[in-house]
């Protein structure tokens, strides 16, 4: 999706156009004389840019965030939603292989659950589908098949078992397995269920880190950006070619947004830790805003 690239250098162009605008018209000048400060000038713009990142930030929470799979769907399947392949994760002490999981619809096809105890495979389970219901999937149309403790002759062997209906997995989320099985996107919501079920389960999270602090961090680029800008612009066009000034800033602009694009992509790749590529680039930036507001206090 271009969105996540688009919107905060719209912010910032929007920025730069209109203080550009507003200084060959000698407005700019005009709301100095008024009485108005240099930092009351831009507070709105700066609390507007907020705004819109926040409704961003807020929109990535819902299905909004998978749209990018939508629009990919559409294209390759003519339909919203697809069939994941296999996928085979871990959850607790048990090891679940799916053949098939629909995506967006809960429900699961030849699913198949290894109980893992003390190191030794106690009980395997085995069903032709499954639907997620409440917090828990419905096994159907299957069978269970219990391992003995101990493997001496005399003793029980193995006991097989079918059932119709059978409650299992509590709290294995069908977006967790989508997500792994396609390697789609994330909402926000998800992604922090992905992220503390991947934990407890000793799971590597460092990709879901990167998709929350991009969600949650990155858009904050543009306000920061735009207040750190702004106090570089001229009052006044007399001694100024305005042209130039406004170059300069696109040219500012898009250099800033490329290495913190960078670092991203750095980040993503493990080169280095998704916090010193992500969140701090993005501190950083909104401490330097701070400083200049407060120096033109």
């Amino acid at each position: 999706s271009a969105v996540p690239y688009v919107l905060p250098i719209s912010l910032i162009f929007a920025l730069v156009v209109s203080l550009i605008s507003m200084i060959r018209a000698n407005e700019f000048v005009s709301l100095y004389a008024l009485g108005l400060s240099r930092n009351y000038v831009i507070l709105f713009p700066f609390l507007w840019a907020l705004f819109f990142c926040c409704i961003y930030i807020g929109m990535n929470f819902t299905s909004f965030a998978y749209a990018n799979d939508y629009k990919r769907n559409i294209l390759k399947n003519g339909t919203i939603m697809n069939q994941s392949g296999e996928v085979f994760l871990k959850f607790n002490n048990n090891f679940v292989y799916i053949s098939k999981i629909n995506n967006g619809q809960n429900s699961a096809q030849n699913i198949k659950i290894f109980n893992i105890n003390d190191l030794n495979l106690s009980s395997f389970v085995s069903a032709k589908n499954a639907h997620f219901e409440g917090e828990s999937w419905i096994l159907r149309d299957g069978n269970i098949t219990l391992l003995p403790k101990n493997y001496e002759l005399a003793n029980d062997g193995l006991k097989i078992q079918d059932f119709s209906e059978l409650k299992s997995l509590e709290g294995f989320k069908p977006k967790i397995i989508e997500g792994v099985a396609s390697n789609s996107d994330y909402s926000i919501s998800d992604a922090l269920e992905s992220f503390e079920l991947f934990k407890a389960q000793n799971v590597n999270t460092d990709a879901l880190k990167i998709n929350l602090y991009k969600f949650v961090f990155t858009p904050f680029f543009a306000p920061f950006l735009m207040l750190i800008m702004y106090y570089f612009f001229p009052v006044i066009a007399r001694f100024f070619n305005l042209a130039f000034v406004t170059f300069i800033a696109f040219v500012v602009t898009l250099m800033i947004w490329g290495v913190l694009f960078l670092l991203t992509r750095l980040s993503e790749n493990s080169v280095i830790a998704s916090e010193i590529g992500i969140v701090v680039p993005i501190i950083i930036l909104g401490c330097l805003s701070a400083y200049m507001y407060y120096k033109h206090r």
